[in-house]
């Protein structure tokens, strides 16, 4: 029985209906629910009430589950849950505070990269804290053909230690274990996902490099590619309700989170990690068929 979905968007994302995913999930169920997210790279489930029991479960279903590193923002008694979060407790952070501001997949900086997160609302701010997503098999789809040409072969290095500074602020410097721990890693531009096969642009905040390329040449091109990545045809924006719960894939996606005041609001949001796989060059350029239609 095909799931009862509603697109998001144009090309991608799926709002899912009918399913109660805090409760156990027949095999079936499971193949449905993965075919959906392979077509439609994000599925929203709304309404949705589960403990961290019950996350950990539903995600384990789709694969191996990654631990976040440092601890110190993981949920006690639950370290597959990430807490992304501005709340203290006791004069303590609870969870990561302004976590994923700025365009990337989630652990893009990594070489092993996360096939897939899934983030659930648990607290969100009357207004502001939007989440934006972008459709990166549209952008491989849509860039000029010279372009898709200069970066089909290629890779770039996503470097935690050149940018650390750059996009956590707030936070401390990398120690010298923390470093050796992320060395900077090279990962192929146009990625070939390896459950569709399709060519996915694989781009973001962590990028600094590119293989075969002046620096200034290679800049100007991540900027490029950043830019055109996120314009308005190829994004969604996810405007949170209490008990939300997002699946995306990071192989075909990026998202950014967006500003609120946390001053003045609360947000608290449970992220589990699925871990990936070493991203696949593309070849030859594979595209996305057209959007599929939802089931009625």
């Amino acid at each position: 029985m095909p799931l009862r979905v509603k697109p998001l968007h144009h090309s991608f994302g799926a709002e899912v209906f009918g399913i109660d995913i805090s409760r156990p999930l027949d095999d079936a169920m499971v193949a449905a629910i993965a075919d959906a997210w392979r077509r439609y790279s994000i599925l929203l489930f709304r309404d949705v009430s589960m403990t961290p029991k019950q996350h950990v479960a539903f995600t384990r279903r789709f694969g191996r589950l990654h631990v976040m590193e440092p601890l110190e923002f993981n949920l006690p008694g639950h370290p597959e849950i990430f807490v992304v979060s501005n709340v203290e407790e006791d004069g303590k952070a609870v969870g990561l505070k302004r976590a994923g501001w700025g365009w990337h997949s989630d652990g893009e900086d990594k070489a092993i990269p996360n096939a897939g997160s899934f983030l659930y609302a648990h607290e969100i701010p009357l207004e502001g804290g939007d989440t934006l997503f972008a459709d990166t098999y549209a952008a491989f789809a849509e860039l000029p053909s010279d372009v898709r040409r200069a970066i089909m072969g290629r890779r770039a290095c996503f470097s935690r230690i050149r940018l650390h500074h750059v996009h956590y602020p707030h936070m401390k410097p990398l120690t010298d274990e923390q470093k050796r721990d992320r060395p900077d890693v090279w990962h192929p531009i146009a990625r070939r996902h390896p459950a569709s096969g399709w060519s996915a642009l694989y781009i973001g905040r962590w990028a600094c490099e590119i293989e075969r390329m002046p620096e200034t040449e290679a800049k100007e091109l991540i900027g490029y590619l950043l830019t055109f990545a996120h314009q308005d045809e190829f994004v969604y924006r996810h405007q949170w309700r209490r008990g939300d719960a997002l699946l995306w894939d990071n192989r075909c996606t990026q998202h950014c989170a967006t500003p609120f005041d946390d001053t003045a609001y609360r947000r608290l949001m449970h992220r589990t990690t699925l871990e990936g796989e070493r991203p696949l060059m593309a070849e030859a350029p594979v595209f996305r068929p057209a959007p599929p239609v939802a089931a009625e």
